[in-house]
């Protein structure tokens, strides 16, 4: 399970770890992680399409839902986890927890 994340370096490694981490969807072929967007008060998806190689963002939430998910390479997507660290790490976390209860 991925651990938290304190440094650039970390979030390199959970890209890496992306498809073992986060949830998979069928229809969209895609892999999707959600946790809180603090800013907006809304959450936000993080995608990764294994096809395309795609790395995709969309938020929404109450008052908001962002048109179409915005495309970032991979420099955008490391400062974007940075700046949503704590939220991201808050489901990570979770995950943790979650899983050595199951074991």
């Amino acid at each position: 399970m991925a651990r938290v994340l304190r440094s650039k370096k970390d979030i390199e490694q959970f890209l890496m770890d992306f498809p073992q981490i986060a949830f998979y969807d069928d229809q969209g072929n895609k892999h999707y992680f959600i946790f809180e967007d603090k800013q907006r008060n809304g959450q936000w998806t993080l995608m990764f399409n294994e096809y395309t190689k795609a790395w995709t963002i969309h938020g929404k939430g109450e008052t908001y839902c962002d048109p179409d998910e915005q495309l970032l390479e991979p420099a955008e997507m490391v400062k974007f986890i940075w700046k949503n660290r704590s939220s991201v790490n808050k489901v990570l976390r979770q995950k943790t927890e979650f899983s050595s209860e199951k074991a």
